[in-house]
């Protein structure tokens, strides 16, 4: 080979490497940025920092399987309070959040939800060891509950439960109660039960390590992405993603990451598991 041949492929293989950078250059340039906003509140298993103060769960792995699926994306992230995140997104500072979300009526009014679950939250009665009577919700009437906030996703369930059956769930409310007083009163047998979610569940007998079992799973409580309301593409495009990591069985893999059970499976089936979600 002559060095005229040489110095052809040299400026070939150059001209090859320039385009290549010139094209990634192009294509992190074209990149639509998506600020997400994220609750300064950990949530365990979903959203909470490691030792390096990094934001990891099963709602960053989520997201990062998202950004493979949707590479025209590139999610940035914003910490702030929950009801100022809403506010945001509402008012187009942000695209989206993402935060354990229920869907609510009337948050329906004021924002997208995502149409396709990536995962549920677990509500669940929390009863003594000893207790063996308790599993769903029609075993509360007649029953002494812990005393919850009159707002949010789990009021909202026991009373929907109270406007279709005669027979009424006590419901005591209380603008902040202590999740941890509470358990601590069932395991004392002040009280017969405490509904609450799994995760806070899960959070709190870790700490304290009470007399007390979960007696029942009492539903399954899709979990959603809230968009700005100008974000129809953006939502089409992270359904569309959704429904492929379900398809592929990626989500599945989150839940058994996180939970050590398959959320996706049906309430029967939970059920069946929850010994598996108890504190080891």
């Amino acid at each position: 080979m002559t060095l005229k041949h040489i110095v052809f492929f040299i400026t070939i293989a150059c001209s090859c490497l320039l385009l290549a950078s010139c094209n990634n250059d192009t294509d992190n340039n074209n990149k639509k940025e998506i600020k997400v906003a994220l609750s300064a509140e950990v949530n365990p298993p979903y959203l909470y920092t490691n030792k390096h103060n990094e934001f990891v769960g099963l709602d960053m792995d989520y997201l990062k399987l998202l950004e493979k699926k949707l590479p025209q994306y590139k999610f940035t992230y914003e910490v702030g309070e929950e009801e100022s995140n809403l506010v945001g997104i509402g008012a187009g500072k942000f695209d989206m959040g993402i935060n354990w979300f229920f869907k609510t009526p009337e948050r329906e009014k004021q924002f997208l939800y995502q149409d396709v679950p990536y995962s549920y939250a677990l509500p669940m009665l929390a009863v003594h060891k000893d207790t063996n009577d308790i599993q769903k919700l029609s075993d509360l009437p007649g029953k002494t509950l812990t005393p919850m906030a009159p707002s949010g996703g789990l009021y909202s369930i026991l009373s929907q439960y109270n406007k279709q059956h005669s027979q009424k769930i006590d419901i005591n409310t209380i603008q902040e109660p202590s999740n941890g007083d509470s358990l601590k009163s069932v395991s004392s047998q002040r009280r017969d039960v405490m509904f609450l979610n799994w995760n806070t569940y899960h959070a709190i007998q870790s700490e304290i390590n009470a007399d007390v079992k979960i007696g029942g799973i009492v539903k399954k409580e899709p979990l959603h992405i809230v968009y700005n309301k100008k974000q129809q593409r953006l939502h089409d495009d992270i359904d569309k993603a959704t429904i492929e990591l379900k398809k592929e069985g990626k989500l599945q893999q989150l839940s058994r990451k996180y939970f050590d059970i398959n959320v996706f499976d049906n309430l029967t089936d939970i059920n069946e598991q929850k010994n598996n979600l108890e504190v080891q």
